[in-house]
């Protein structure tokens, strides 16, 4: 453990001492010390015990190992070269599409190391293993408590957005301004029902924004039922009289360049519905889009509400800035099994909490963004399944840094995962979290954007990189680690079992696990506030077992939660590139 400590120590403090010095010196110190660093570690880890007293010769060679490796690391990401730049991006220029074939392999080597470390470590480092689970478990620890204040804080803020009048607020905070805007909403569908597209329809039509200024559009793909998209444009004409406009479009199949799904979707239905637009003479800077899943059902001042975040938004920020609501799985909720439920309501405080604590909350399933702004970043990226996340590394780059999402916490209701049978249900919920954690396919564009932009503050996007490789290797990793890595090791390293910590690590992962289960108090606390009212007609050990699903939580984690996340990186490591699937929705009688 110590070793590992030394390697540490050198790594991030050199990786600091990197950046200091080039501030001090105002030039950057080269790499070349940093390589020498290393390759003096590495001679002492090898012949040190020869001139140098243990263990003193160990700790020595990996604290100098990790410092060289942080001193060049630091000079890598911040000067894109090792040694030559000119040699070096030249190499790169020449094999681009093998570097991107690398860093979509990275995210899954990631996670199987990960995964695997407790094997491979409990033959030489069986302590070390005990030392990582225990940092993982106070890891565990704190995350749980600091999202369950989160939660707390995160309720609090969406049932305050709910009891205000924002269209009121606007008329009084913004008197003059707030009447130019209009509300563009975008509804791509592919093969959901009527009777869910109908409540997302009719939400928006009730919304209290003055309904001239509300345009909508239902995006069908060509490859849909065509009864379906029928009945759907007939059901769409009982709002023309309504609303500001009612518009259509069908996004053909296998257009070049692009992947079906609802990025190249949102694409088509922008550039159709730009014309009409121009015929009305309407200024895109005064255009806010919303674009929403079709099972998406708005609160009532959701329009007002958002209208109102952006423009009390500092104007020389607000068009950098998508604006984005509280996700609620609740239209369907009691009709999905439980662990459907636990998903939905985990998904659903989980971006609710990181809303609240985290500033690199990244797009998911809805925004609204100026359509001038929106233009300008060049729309979605059409050639790839996951279009959320893809955005926002778009829009980050394309504002140099200077890029956030911010809430205005007003719900959105959406459809708990639920299909005509258990299986198919289950099916379902599995595909859609794999197809989420398909974000890794943005892996590539982040670190080539990442090495070629000069222009974007090297510590912020430094921060941002690491903590998205993060985010998706502890989804993968993190549950599986914490429950099964110290089952391994005594089966593994018999010695290991004799040892003071192999009886107190059980004791102390217990202690710090069942602490961390108290943060669940909070979920349990916000569901029981938010969630709809159980039907009246239910038996009583239903409704009993609907307060106790919480109990499956720890199942639910270490299988469907975290298995498609490593299904999902091992498909992209090997090539095996995921189409995009739309999640079926369905609704019982």
């Amino acid at each position: 453990m110590r070793i590992i400590l030394a390697f540490l120590l050198g790594l991030v403090s050199f990786f600091y001492f990197g950046e200091l010095a080039g501030r001090l010196f105002k030039k950057p110190l080269h790499s070349i010390p940093g390589l020498l660093m290393v390759f003096t570690g590495l001679i002492i880890i090898i012949f040190g015990r020869f001139f140098i007293p243990l263990p003193l010769d160990a700790l020595l060679g990996f604290f100098l190992l990790g410092s060289g490796l942080g001193l060049t690391a630091h000079h890598l990401l911040s000067r894109r070269y090792l040694v030559s730049e000119k040699i070096e991006l030249d190499f790169v220029k020449k094999h681009e599409t093998k570097f991107e074939r690398l860093f979509e392999i990275l995210p899954g080597t990631l996670t199987w190391i990960a995964l695997t470390s407790p094997l491979w470590l409990s033959f030489t480092l069986p302590f070390a293993v005990a030392y990582f689970i225990i940092i993982a478990d106070v890891y565990w620890l704190v995350s749980a408590l600091k999202i369950a204040v989160f939660i707390i804080l995160g309720y609090r803020k969406m049932e305050w957005a709910k009891k205000q009048n924002w269209q009121a607020k606007l008329k009084t905070d913004f008197p003059d301004e707030w009447k130019k805007y209009y509300h563009l909403i975008l509804l791509p569908t592919y093969k959901e029902p009527l009777e869910v597209l109908a409540s997302a329809y009719e939400a928006i039509a009730n919304s209290d924004y003055p309904k001239e200024k509300i345009i909508m559009v239902a995006g069908f793909e060509s490859r849909d039922n065509p009864e379906k998209i029928r009945e759907t444009t007939i059901f769409l004409k009982k709002f023309e009289k309504k609303l500001g406009g009612v518009f259509t479009t069908t996004h053909p199949f296998g257009l070049p360049g692009e992947v079906p799904g609802q990025g190249s979707n949102k694409n088509w239905m922008i550039n159709k519905v730009i014309p009409e637009l121009k015929k009305r003479g309407i200024n895109f800077k005064d255009v806010l889009v919303t674009t929403l899943d079709a099972d998406f059902v708005i609160h009532p001042q959701f329009l007002s509400g958002a209208l109102y975040k952006y423009v009390s938004t500092p104007p020389n920020v607000r068009d950098k800035r998508t604006f984005t609501g509280v996700f609620l799985y609740y239209s369907n909720y009691w009709q999905a099994p439980a662990p459907m439920r636990l998903i939905a309501t985990g998904t659903a405080f989980w971006q609710l909490a990181e809303m609240v604590g985290s500033d690199k909350y990244m797009n998911f399933s809805s925004l609204s963004i100026n359509l001038k702004s929106l233009l300008d970043i060049g729309l979605w990226i059409p050639d790839k399944v996951n279009d959320d996340s893809g955005f926002y590394w778009k829009a980050y780059f394309h504002f140099k840094g200077d890029y956030k999402v911010i809430p205005h916490y007003l719900p959105i209701n959406a459809d708990t995962v639920l299909d005509v049978s258990l299986f198919k249900t289950f099916q379902n919920q599995y595909l859609q979290l794999k197809r989420w954690a398909y974000g890794v396919e943005h892996m590539p564009y982040v670190f080539k954007e990442y090495f070629k932009r000069t222009d974007i503050d090297f510590w912020d996007k430094t921060d941002k990189l690491l903590f998205v490789l993060w985010a998706n290797l502890k989804w993968g990793t993190l549950a599986l680690f914490v429950t099964f890595a110290g089952l391994l090791i005594p089966y593994i390293n018999p010695q290991y079992s004799e040892s003071a910590v192999a009886i107190n690590l059980p004791i102390i992962s217990s202690w710090i696990l069942t602490t961390a289960f108290f943060g669940l108090f909070a979920t349990i606390y916000v569901h029981e506030k938010t969630v709809p009212k159980r039907p009246a007609n239910w038996p009583l050990l239903t409704k009993i077992w609907s307060y106790l699903q919480f109990l499956l939580i720890p199942i639910v984690m270490v299988t469907i939660s975290t298995i498609p996340a490593i299904d999902a990186q091992t498909s992209l490591m090997f090539g095996k590139y995921l189409e995009f699937r739309v999640t079926n929705k369905a609704r019982l009688s």
